[in-house]
């Protein structure tokens, strides 16, 4: 008799994160349904109240590549109280936890907040990213062929396709790329857009890319395979005027302008995600750059 999977959360734990973020036991269900399970990643830290759960902030350990180095980084996520019980020191208890299971374990530890100045408090600091932009009048004749496909949630083929390639994902960048194995991007997706719409197979070059295309702005969130073709490759079949790339291109070429991202940035742009990127510890010395948004917690 085949035996059922676990659940992609400690239910108690998933009523507790639905009461603060509604959309999110939902995603991370979905994502487990998948096979990239949120509680196989994430090491929980959790305050109770008899079998209720009050108060959790989790850590996932995330590798990277920063200034050319390999690194493992700390990400803390999820951070909250059950707003009955906001402003009695619970989640100040288990962020100090859960601070110092990182500091044994991590030269840096990051997290993404809208409201940096709690995080100030211990030892965080806010981080300038900006994007990466460039005009490129010729994608609208481009031509691809095969042409682009997107990629399907409800299609086990197209599921494998996505996990083959994270598999043997390359950083997107030098200076700062994500090397994950994928659970963080794909709650990411079903969190931000519910789906993979956004989600695009180039099968002539074995990559996936994530973007959309905004009053002919071409927004580039992440490549995902095992080479970064150059950015004429990637965009043939794309009727855009300019690119906006969400990380650092010099794997795409030249030829790009780096612009200030901020919440203001972000919304001309149509992206709703007005979060802060913090560290606690080394990362990017020098030179303007972005992690990659979805695959940030």
């Amino acid at each position: 008799m085949p035996r059922c999977a676990p659940p992609a959360l400690d239910p108690r734990l998933a009523a507790l994160l639905g009461r603060v973020w509604p959309a999110l036991p939902a995603a991370a269900a979905r994502a487990a349904a998948l096979g990239f399970r949120w509680a196989d990643v994430s090491t929980p830290f959790v305050r109770w109240q008899g079998d209720r759960a009050i108060a959790h902030v989790g850590v996932i350990d995330l590798p990277l590549v920063i200034d050319g180095r390999r690194v493992r980084v700390g990400s803390v996520h999820a951070v909250c109280t059950d707003p009955a019980l906001r402003g009695q020191g619970h989640c100040r208890a288990l962020l100090e936890e859960a601070l110092a299971f990182c500091d044994a374990r991590y030269e840096t530890v990051v997290l993404t907040t809208l409201i940096p100045d709690l995080y100030a408090r211990f030892g965080f600091r806010p981080l300038p990213e900006h994007g990466f932009v460039r005009r490129v009048a010729s994608l609208r004749a481009a031509r691809c062929d095969p042409p682009l496909r997107a990629l399907s949630a409800d299609a086990p083929d197209d599921v494998r396709l996505l996990r083959r390639l994270l598999a043997r994902r390359a950083p997107v960048s030098a200076r700062v790329g994500s090397l994950e194995g994928g659970t963080v991007l794909i709650v990411a997706l079903l969190l931000t857009w519910g789906d993979f719409s956004r989600v695009h197979h180039h099968e002539a070059l074995d990559v996936v890319t994530v973007h959309e295309v905004r009053d002919r702005t071409l927004l580039l969130y992440d490549v995902v395979g095992p080479t970064l073709p150059p950015l004429e490759r990637l965009t043939e079949g794309i009727d855009a005027d300019r690119v906006v790339v969400l990380f650092p291109p010099e794997r795409l070429g030249g030829h790009f302008d780096p612009e200030p991202w901020d919440h203001a940035r972000a919304q001309s742009l149509g992206y709703g995600d007005d979060t802060i990127l913090m560290a606690r510890g080394p990362f990017v010395e020098s030179g303007p750059f972005m992690l990659q948004p979805l695959s940030r917690t």
